[in-house]
């Protein structure tokens, strides 16, 4: 039996595809909660995140808050409780949403990521994943499906 620290990485066979969490953060700006979360839940389970399971529920949160924000946002308008003027300030409560889950997953990440780069795991570059996603693919994905919905949670 050996010693192990309680927060030392557990290793996987996704190791190999881990990434510094600052990629999945930028990919919020450019590509949007569809690129962003899952690749943090990702590399969580690729970096052997001991909070990964915390980190895949706040990303699930992450998308079950965003929906609940973009109904209430589309139900209010369609009531005319809140006039077509008033939705690009609005749509600010969901944009904050999105940045606060973000940064939390990315603080969450940041510090076991730095063990992991300790004990010698494998760090790739996410810049062209973020800029391709974000870039050529974002527009296609939005576009996905028809209506407003969509758009609001994923974008």
């Amino acid at each position: 039996m050996s010693y192990r620290i309680p927060d030392e990485p557990v290793s996987s066979g996704l190791s190999t595809m881990a990434v510094q969490p600052f990629w999945p953060l930028l990919a919020i700006m450019f590509g949007g909660a569809w690129l962003s979360w899952p690749w943090f839940a990702f590399n969580a389970f690729a970096t052997g995140s001991p909070t990964r399971f915390r980190e895949l529920a706040l990303a699930i949160g992450g998308f079950a808050g965003s929906t609940a924000i973009s109904v209430g946002l589309l139900t209010a308008v369609q009531r005319g409780a809140l006039s077509e003027s008033a939705v690009p300030y609005a749509v600010i409560v969901l944009t904050v949403w999105k940045l606060v889950v973000s940064y939390a997953l990315y603080a969450w990440q940041g510090r076991s990521f730095h063990l992991y780069e300790h004990f010698g795991g494998t760090v790739r570059s996410g810049f062209a994943l973020a800029m391709v996603a974000g870039f050529v693919l974002r527009n296609p994905i939005l576009k996905a499906f028809p209506g407003d919905l969509w758009t609001l949670v994923m974008g």
